[in-house]
C-alpha cells in the first residue's frame, strides 16, 4: 500500500508544478523481497509473486522510491504486535517516550 500512495503523492506534486528532487524511501524488513523488487531474476519459487511487486519493481526503476532495508529488531511495532523478551520490551519502551514508576513519580497503589 505504501508505493501506491507514495506514487499518488508524487503525481500530486507533479500535477501542482512542485519540483520533486528526492525519492521517497520504502522500508522493508524483508531482504529477500527488496532483492527480488531490485533484480527480479525469474525462479520457480518466484513464479507466484503478485502484481504489486512488479509495481514496487516498476517504481524503484523510475526512481520514484528508494527500497531501503530495515533490521527486523529495530520494528518499533513489535512492542504492539508480538511477545517481547524483557529486553526488547524495555528498549521498545523507552524508545517510544514510556518510563518507569520511579521516574515519574508514582507510588504504587494496591
Amino acid at each position: 500500500m505504501a508505493p501506491q500512495e507514495s506514487s499518488w503523492l508524487m503525481q500530486l506534486l507533479k500535477e501542482s508544478h512542485q519540483q520533486v528532487v528526492y525519492q521517497i524511501p520504502l522500508y522493508c524488513d524483508n531482504l529477500s523481497a527488496k532483492r527480488l523488487a531490485e533484480n527480479p531474476v525469474f525462479h520457480a519459487r518466484t513464479r507466484h509473486v503478485e502484481v504489486h511487486y512488479h509495481f514496487i519493481r516498476e517504481k524503484d526503476l523510475q526512481e520514484e522510491i528508494e527500497l531501503k532495508h530495515f533490521r527486523t529488531e529495530d520494528q518499533d511495532a513489535d512492542l504492539f504486535t508480538k511477545g517481547l523478551s524483557g529486553n526488547k520490551f524495555e528498549r521498545f519502551y523507552h524508545q517510544l517516550g514510556g518510563v518507569n514508576k520511579e521516574e515519574a513519580g508514582v507510588e504504587e497503589e494496591y
